[in-house]
């Protein structure tokens, strides 16, 4: 989630309001999972054989590797359609 929101900001050089909300709401939101997701998934009567932990973070996992391809050819898109020219590209 982190690199996500590090990622996402980099992008948005020129609109630091913008910037600084995503990276605010993105820290929030890491903090409060990673305090109350583990107790949910990982339920300590389960142990060692738990239930949906593992196919949890799994789920997690392939989400967070859709939303960063999308994420990454909408940015693509974006600069394309402002015709702005990326060094390196």
């Amino acid at each position: 989630m982190m690199t996500l929101c590090a990622w996402a900001t980099n992008h948005l050089q020129g609109e630091p309001e913008v910037r600084t909300i995503l990276f605010s709401t993105g820290t929030t939101i890491a903090y409060i999972s990673n305090m109350f997701l583990p107790l949910v998934a990982f339920p300590a009567k389960q142990a060692p054989n738990w239930k949906i932990g593992s196919k949890l973070y799994l789920g997690f996992m392939v989400a967070m590797t859709f939303l960063f391809v999308a994420i990454h050819f909408l940015l693509k898109w974006d600069v394309r359609r402002k015709g702005i020219k990326v060094v390196g590209n």
